[in-house]
């Protein structure tokens, strides 16, 4: 690769983040706006007016974001299997870089439910996208392993888990806890090769509150080559990326440890052969 080329895809991530970063930015200052308005004890007011009008700022931003990623820098994204429209799914996915949330937040809030995510704490400090979290009002989470501090993480789950099915909103858990890195696999003597070990806690806390009706959506996201880097996706350096969807019933998942743990062998499975097809 020549060095212009290089300093022309370097120059392409930049104006991504100026234009990720700015598009959130608008849509924050609306939210913020109306967050005021929140406080107004008229229930027809909130679910009827606020609430559709908070969400939809964030499902414009959704958008625009995802018309730079696909138009723009020129990123194919497939997804295999479909999604039964609900207002109030449960979302596993696995985790890989920064790019898997705007990738979710277009499968699932393009046509459907914001998304929340469990954030850590000190998220909420990050500019822009910590604000737009304690706006939208993230279950924000310690993960220090402290035992005080995981008492206080599961309650929070479990009162972002009651809310369920109050608004339409998505309710999305990383299983793994963290960004897969082949360091942490070692450490973890991880038996998936593309993924970490996933956590029981926080979507164990979650079905036991969800209707029985509340669909399980488990996303797997498949990077071209395995090149899930978030600056190099901004660039379009990894033009392909792949998600496959598949959709149970909470009611369906009596055992949430063997869930997880067959759901991750299909995940290794799948990973390890999208990744080797497209390898150069």
């Amino acid at each position: 690769m020549s060095h212009l080329k290089r300093l022309l895809l370097q120059g392409l991530s930049v104006l991504s983040c100026i234009w990720f970063f700015s598009n959130l930015m608008v849509w924050l200052t609306g939210l913020v706006f109306i967050t005021p308005l929140k406080l107004i004890p008229l229930p027809r007011l909130q679910t009827q007016v606020i609430t559709p009008l908070a969400h939809g700022f964030y499902r414009a931003a959704v958008r625009i974001n995802s018309f730079w990623m696909q138009r723009v820098v020129g990123i194919e994204i497939t997804l295999e299997g479909s999604i039964n429209r609900h207002p109030n799914p449960i979302v596993v996915c696995n985790h890989q870089s920064w790019f898997d949330i705007p990738l979710v937040q277009e499968v699932i809030a393009g046509q459907g439910p914001i998304v929340q995510f469990l954030i850590k704490r000190e998220l909420v400090w990050v500019p822009i996208i910590g604000w737009i979290c304690l706006v939208l009002n993230f279950p924000r989470l310690n993960r220090s392993g402290a035992a005080s501090d995981r008492a206080l993480d599961l309650a929070a789950i479990e009162s972002a888990a009651q809310n369920l099915g109050r608004a339409p909103g998505a309710l999305l858990v990383f299983a793994e806890g963290s960004r897969f890195s082949t360091e942490k696999s070692k450490l973890q003597n991880s038996p998936y090769p593309h993924l970490l070990k996933p956590k029981l806690g926080g979507f164990s806390t979650m079905l036991k509150y969800a209707r029985p009706d509340t669909p399980v959506l488990d996303l797997t996201i498949s990077y071209a080559a395995g090149q899930a880097q978030f600056w190099r996706c901004l660039h379009g350096g990894t033009p392909r990326i792949r998600i496959r969807v598949e959709e149970f019933l909470a009611a369906d998942i009596t055992d949430p440890e063997a869930w997880l743990n067959k759901r991750w062998q299909a995940k290794s499975a799948w990973l390890t052969q999208n990744i080797q097809a497209n390898e150069p």
